[in-house]
């Protein structure tokens, strides 16, 4: 009996011994609980006093700015990363590069269409030219009647004699075509002294036939059909007998440009582009081609070619 109640005494101390580490245990916690809080309130009121009152010190590493305005204003530059938002809210429209935009197409300014009679305008381009630059198409040297050479971009055409004299070009045979001559009279000239082209020579004829168009140095032209072969001498059959023209060009170190038109029996005359006649005959309709010079008053006469061509199937407008 005697050991049970002891064993209870003891077992009771020992509950009342806990209770006491308990009691103490509790008050230490608030004690240190109280001490804490009094630290953070102190810490608290410590800071809050460090940013109400402004430090009077300047630290030394920092420049007082001055009132003069800095030279150049500093450049401020920011990175950062953004994020894209999985569906934006408006797509932004994609210029097209340099190379996607088509250049504005510029209007060609259209030409003006020329109106004009001239053969040499209207049929565009020859279907032969001869600069005159060298005789790679006439005869040259003298003979019984003229005496040729080529210089300074022309050939210079040189009476003998006072009959008519002629070189033919070494093209093919022509039929109906347009052929156009530009003939400089020399520094001496004189009424029926004339020169000009001789067309549809016929081949085998020794070029001794054809229809000889020309200008005279006083301003008139006319048209005759020669044939060598016909009497002793020859004959020749005036077509068109000489007609003042203003479009010829008259008197000495005068240009002219002469063109002959044929279409089957017709013969049209043209004149430095002006159409100054028109004949009707079919005595030759085929043949070669050259240029005449007759002198009839002045001695030696002289003329420069400077420039012979043609269009092939012409036809008058």
């Amino acid at each position: 009996m005697k050991k049970a109640l002891a064993l209870l005494l003891i077992s009771l101390a020992s509950v009342l011994a806990g209770c006491s580490l308990l009691e103490q245990f509790q008050h230490a916690e608030e004690q240190y609980l109280e001490t804490r809080v009094s630290e953070l309130v102190e810490e608290t009121t410590t800071q809050e006093a460090a940013i109400g009152e402004p430090t009077s010190e300047i630290p030394e590493d920092i420049e007082l700015l001055t009132e003069e305005a800095p030279a150049e204003t500093p450049t401020i530059s920011a990175e950062f990363t953004a994020e894209t938002p999985e569906e934006p809210t408006s797509q932004p429209t994609e210029e097209p590069s340099a190379d996607e935009t088509p250049l504005p197409t510029e209007e060609p300014t259209p030409e003006p269409t020329v109106v004009s009679d001239d053969p040499a305008v209207y049929l565009g381009e020859p279907d032969w030219v001869d600069e005159m630059d060298e005789a790679q198409n006439w005869p040259v040297g003298i003979d019984d009647y003229t005496a040729a050479s080529f210089e300074n971009g022309a050939m210079k055409f040189v009476a003998l004699s006072e009959l008519p004299g002629w070189r033919i070009a070494s093209t093919s045979e022509l039929g109906n075509a347009y052929i156009e001559a530009s003939i400089k009279m020399g520094n001496a000239c004189s009424e029926t002294d004339s020169y000009g082209i001789i067309f549809r020579v016929p081949k085998n004829s020794d070029y001794n036939r054809g229809y000889l168009f020309g200008v005279t140095c006083d301003g008139r032209y006319n048209l005759r059909m020669w044939d060598g072969f016909s009497g002793e001498s020859g004959k020749s059959v005036t077509l068109k007998y000489f007609t003042t023209s203003s479009a010829i060009l008259k008197g000495k170190n005068q240009t002219n440009r002469l063109g002959v038109m044929t279409v089957g029996d017709r013969i049209l005359l043209y004149i430095n582009g002006v159409q100054v006649d028109e004949i009707v005959d079919d005595t030759y309709d085929l043949g070669y081609f050259g240029v005449f010079i007759n002198q009839d008053r002045t001695k030696n006469l002289t003329v420069f070619v400077e420039e012979v061509r043609y269009w092939l199937a012409a036809e008058p407008k």
